[in-house]
């Protein structure tokens, strides 16, 4: 730490500054513990400059959490970590409080050991993002980190890419690299520092992104397993919005040379950029051959760790162009569909059906073979989708009036193209048909 840190104690109530100021006695001699009230705060900062601010809030005080945007929207004091000491605010004032920037909350009554833990991280924490900061701007200086995204430029890609793969084998760690583009459906209009700047609020402070050339950017992910990859995945997508997006290929940092990640990632993205949204994760092996066998596997929605147990795997005709771990991959990619995309869709538009006609018979169940349900007795109306245990959907949407069919659609489609909007789309016109049938009966 600094060899002297200045803590500024914020609160309107004596007892509390007191308390704290007390718990606080085992910092070093050198340090120095000020306070004063919520009011004089402002013109206080300049008198005191803190190192650090410990900000009492009760009851979720309007005035503390204004406090908080107002330091963390000056220049001079926003990267002064703030510790909220909580009493008595509910959890959505702690997240707002969280989301206008403090470093950390403490919850009365107070631990002295706990309050000068956390005091002491906070100072430390600061002063890493500190140097952190200070080797950014000297790297920007140098032309190694260009100073208008704040990522690494792509003369030195491959010797960035390079060392940070030799640092990960060197203390047995995982890590993850992502080759993120736009897809077709980013707006042309769009200049690549916002597509960078979209990347950059999707990770986290210790992974880093590349430009390997002007609309192609590798992601170096820390610490990170392919499940972890994918995640990064959806938030950039999700950060992107409903009319943007971006494909991406990933591998898993093991024992592969360089060269071939690179051959690698490159092929996987191709790949991806078949379609939208889409991750595909590029396994290199190797036998006696000179070049190295690419195995693809889509896992464009897959969050989870791929196993060895393929005993549940569908039966597939032998000349099937995937193997038994693409094949499996598939299949837990669907699983994840089913449960962020298609059980959150049906459930809304049961909502809808029960606000707009009670007396509806509703029924929808998702898995394998999946369907949504409405009835009145004369009229029927049915959303069917099968899944083909590998890649592929059967659509069919049906709507049936004393019998006879007035709407019979069908659709086959790589189920990675499922999204929340399709599903919606494909309800919203079943249920517009439905509803104009009835209302007419």
């Amino acid at each position: 730490m600094s060899d002297i840190n200045t803590v500024l104690i914020v609160s309107n109530k004596e007892d509390i500054v007191n308390q704290i100021s007390q718990k606080l006695v085992l910092l070093r001699n050198l340090d120095k513990i000020k306070s004063c009230t919520i009011e004089q705060a402002n013109t206080a900062l300049d008198e005191f400059e803190p190192n650090i601010i410990l900000l009492h809030c009760e009851n979720n005080n309007k005035e503390s959490l204004e406090f908080v945007k107002k330091i963390k929207n000056d220049s001079q004091y926003n990267t002064v970590p703030i510790l909220l000491i909580n009493e008595n605010c509910t959890r959505e004032a702690i997240i707002e409080a969280f989301d206008l920037g403090i470093s950390d909350v403490i919850f009365m009554p107070i631990i002295d050991y706990e309050l000068l833990i956390r005091t002491i991280w906070a100072l430390q924490k600061n002063e890493l993002n500190q140097n952190v900061e200070s080797k950014t701007n000297f790297l920007a200086s140098l032309g190694i980190i260009q100073p208008e995204t704040g990522v690494y430029a792509q003369k030195y890609c491959d010797d960035f890419i390079k060392n940070e793969i030799n640092q990960t084998r060197k203390y047995a760690s995982r890590a993850c690299i992502l080759l993120v583009s736009q897809d077709r459906k980013y707006p042309t209009c769009k200049n690549p520092k916002e597509f960078i700047a979209t990347i950059k609020n999707s990770i986290r402070m210790n992974d880093s992104v590349i430009i390997k050339d002007v609309d192609e950017f590798y992601v170096y992910l820390q610490k990170t397993k392919l499940n972890g990859a994918y995640s990064v995945f959806e938030r950039i997508n999700n950060n992107l919005g409903i009319d943007s997006g971006a494909n991406a290929g990933v591998v898993e940092v093991q024992n592969q040379k360089f060269e071939d990640i690179k051959e690698a990632l490159a092929a996987a993205l191709r790949k991806a950029n078949e379609n939208t949204n889409s991750l595909i994760v590029a396994s290199d092996f190797y036998n006696e051959q000179d070049e190295p066998v690419l195995n693809f596997k889509n896992a464009a929605e897959h969050n989870q760790d791929i196993d060895d147990d393929i005993d549940d795997m569908p039966k597939i005709k032998s000349n099937s162009k995937y193997d038994k771990n693409s094949i499996k991959l598939f299949n837990q990619a669907y699983d994840m569909k089913i449960k962020v995309v298609m059980e959150p869709v049906f459930k809304k538009y049961e909502r809808i059906v029960r606000l707009k006609k009670q007396e509806c018979a509703l029924s929808s169940y998702v898995g394998t073979k999946s369907a949504f349900k409405i009835s009145t007795g004369s009229a029927n109306a049915v959303l069917n989708i099968d899944y083909d245990g590998i890649n592929h959907v059967f659509i069919k949407l049906t709507v049936l009036n004393n019998g006879q069919k007035r709407l019979f659609e069908t659709e086959t489609i790589e189920f990675n193209e499922l999204d929340y909007r399709k599903i919606s789309v494909m309800l919203s016109n079943l249920l517009e048909k439905f509803f104009a049938i009835t209302e007419k009966d």
